[in-house]
């Protein structure tokens, strides 16, 4: 086996030593009530202190990737709620042409009755016909 190359410490050093802790006086310290918010703070620049330079530099693609991310979900965000305003905006102008399209069709069926066909005839002096319409039947070409 190895030997222990270490000189050991005389006896009586060691007795010394223990002595004067024995007499020192123990003061007993009082825990120091201490603000959370400042050692919070505090803790939180601690771990960036942590960090060397070059662990800095190693890390950086990865802060860069998360900060594209998050310019893409505010962009995203915005371009949604334009999105949702252009289709509020189509809803109403449809609402608008639908209510255009009936009231133009019902004018159109009211002018377009045989009575009221009749009356703005009667101002260029045509009248309604009273015959009933005639088949006109055209003879066959004869065959060869």
């Amino acid at each position: 086996m190895a030997e222990n190359k270490r000189k050991p410490a005389p006896v009586v050093e060691v007795a010394e030593e223990l002595e004067e802790e024995e007499q020192a006086p123990k003061v007993e310290r009082k825990p120091k009530k201490k603000a959370k918010t400042p050692m919070i703070f505090v803790r939180f620049m601690d771990v960036f202190v942590v960090f060397k330079r070059n662990e800095i530099a190693k890390a950086m693609p990865f802060v860069l990737f998360v900060t594209f991310l998050i310019i893409c979900y505010i962009g995203n965000s915005y371009y949604a709620e334009r999105v949702i305003r252009d289709i509020e905006k189509t809803k109403n102008q449809l609402k608008e042409r639908r209510a255009e399209y009936i009231s133009t069709m019902s004018q159109l069926m009211s002018e377009s009755k045989q009575s009221e066909v009749a009356r703005e005839l009667s101002a260029y002096e045509l009248k309604e016909s009273t015959q009933p319409p005639q088949k006109i039947f055209a003879p066959e070409p004869k065959k060869k």
